[in-house]
């Protein structure tokens, strides 16, 4: 039985790592849209085009994960519904699930790449606290 345990685990980690190699965020770029560096809109950029993310299931362990990958200190608020703007191109991502530990968006689990039923009026956003300060 351990063995048929071990089998199952090794084979849904391999999945898991081809998915997330498939993913517009792994390896992409990520910024946010807004008078501020460490405010607005969230979008990845993926195979040379500038996306956003919808905000289903959007919550602030995903914005946290966003904060900490900027550099921007700790999540206020995890924004919804274009908040900060509609954006305009693909909507890269949909149903993100961050534990909020994750160093960077490519580490979440999320329910697609650029297959929703979402439209640029569920944008998602961030708050951040602000740039995080050293020393």
């Amino acid at each position: 039985m351990m063995n048929r345990q071990r089998r199952n685990l090794h084979f849904l980690t391999l999945v898991s790592h081809l998915l997330t190699l498939s993913s517009p965020v792994a390896g992409g770029q990520i910024r946010l849209t807004g008078s501020s560096r460490c405010f607005g809109r969230v979008e990845l950029h993926y195979n040379n085009t500038w996306g956003t993310v919808c905000d289903d299931e959007w919550d602030l362990n995903d914005a946290e994960v966003v904060c900490r990958e900027l550099d921007c200190g700790s999540a206020l608020n995890a924004t919804e519904s274009a908040l900060f703007g509609e954006g305009t191109g693909p909507i890269w991502l949909n149903g993100m699930r961050c534990s909020g530990k994750e160093s960077s968006l490519t580490e979440c689990w999320h329910s697609g790449s650029g297959s929703h039923n979402c439209t640029h009026s569920k944008d998602a956003g961030v708050i951040c606290s602000g740039e995080k300060r050293f020393g």
